[in-house]
């Protein structure tokens, strides 16, 4: 079994035969992930060859490289989940204030109840409706009752 056999599961002369129509790429752009990785990896074990083996220094930095894609997708991770919650806890700031939203002449005013999260856009809900904080325009203190 060849390297190609082992990645697309098809033979070297399937893939390059004039009645194989190459597939479209799914995503151009994308990097190879962690089991991409894997099993090109193990497609080279597998097919070196006996007289030549792959030479020792080159398996470690191979590893050393996975392990350090592998700990910075764990700080992207940490980032993100951080971000989120910092953007909700800048959100639940905005409890008790006066909001501002909308366009030109139709422009609201609102107190913020609560926030919530919706997908990726954080809504701020009022007692006339639900508004995502990126509509908001300007935000003031609550009243004091």
């Amino acid at each position: 079994m060849t390297t190609i056999e082992a990645v697309t599961g098809s033979t070297p002369a399937a893939a390059t035969s004039p009645a194989a129509k190459p597939k479209a790429v799914e995503n151009p752009g994308a990097v190879l992930d962690r089991d991409a990785f894997l099993k090109l990896l193990v497609a080279q074990l597998r097919n070196q060859d006996p007289s030549a083996p792959v030479d020792a220094s080159q398996m470690v930095a191979q590893s050393a490289q996975l392990t350090m894609v592998d700990r910075l997708n764990d700080i992207a991770d940490t980032l993100t989940s951080s971000a989120a919650g910092d953007r909700l806890a800048v959100a639940g700031g905005m409890i008790g204030r006066e909001i501002t939203f909308g366009t030109g002449s139709a422009q609201s005013t609102a107190m913020v109840e609560s926030v919530s999260v919706d997908g990726d856009t954080l809504v701020l809900r009022t007692s006339i409706g639900d508004v995502p904080i990126e509509a908001v325009s300007g935000i003031r203190p609550g009243r004091v009752a």
